[in-house]
């Protein structure tokens, strides 16, 4: 499975400049998967919001997790909540920020709703909302992940976003380890800011059985749409060794 991952270089209030952004971006890329960073729809109403990622899924031919957006339609409040479709425009699922903080709470954006995940060609597929990663209980009895894949907008109070960066990055690799999948995580570029607060730029790839030492994390990418191969025979073997080995 190949899954892309998208670095847009700037953030929009304007979710639809985003999306417009995305797709230029994407061009003729190809994949299994597009992952989008978190807000990329912003603030746009519930139905643009999921009209734009359909229609990003069917014109690229993969299935699509489009980041998400705030959706003030929600029962309990505004929430932070993303959408993933199919190539063919079915919907797969659905998922929420379970844990908003900072600039969130401070704004009225509510905990929602731990999703289910989803499958595609035959694997399970879990998303969670950037700070979400950050709470490995989000995981747990979740069994034979086969990948989380994580929309972020990775604010940093450091002065550069070096150690936001090693953070996350040490952060995926340890959850990747731990349950035995790949962490794929799509961010802004660094050089974004979001109500006058930087991004970190932490888009990258957490592999839990590289074929080195060098490959427990690949990233961030120079370009702002990256293409990496999710070898999922590599993976069940890794499991089925450390199952064998007392660690499963």
């Amino acid at each position: 499975m190949k899954i892309l991952l998208v670095q847009p270089p700037h953030w929009s209030p304007d979710g639809h400049a985003n999306f417009d952004a995305v797709e230029e971006l994407a061009g003729s890329a190809s994949g299994d998967v597009m992952l989008l960073p978190e807000l990329a729809g912003s603030t746009l109403p519930r139905a643009d919001y999921l009209a734009r990622v359909r229609e990003l899924a069917k014109g690229s031919g993969m299935a699509v997790v489009g980041g998400s957006h705030y959706d003030d339609s929600h029962d309990a409040g505004r929430v932070n909540r993303g959408a993933v479709f199919a190539a063919d425009g079915a919907l797969l699922a659905e998922y929420d920020k379970v844990h908003p903080y900072g600039l969130e709470l401070r704004s009225g954006v509510r905990p929602g709703r731990p999703s289910p995940g989803f499958e595609l060609h035959g694997r399970r597929l879990h998303v969670l909302l950037c700070a979400d990663l950050w709470y490995s209980a989000g995981l747990a009895g979740r069994d034979g992940l086969d990948a989380v894949l994580v929309p972020a907008f990775s604010l940093t109070r450091w002065d550069g976003p070096a150690p936001a960066r090693e953070l996350w990055q040490h952060m995926s690799v340890a959850r990747a380890y731990e349950f035995m999948t790949y962490v794929a995580v799509s961010d802004w570029h660094h050089e974004t800011t979001y109500h006058g607060h930087p991004c970190a730029g932490v888009t990258g790839l957490a592999n839990p059985c590289p074929t080195t030492h060098t490959g427990f994390f690949t990233g961030p990418p120079d370009a702002p749409v990256s293409a990496h191969d999710l070898d999922f025979a590599r993976l069940d073997a890794f499991r089925s060794d450390r199952a064998e080995r007392g660690f499963g």
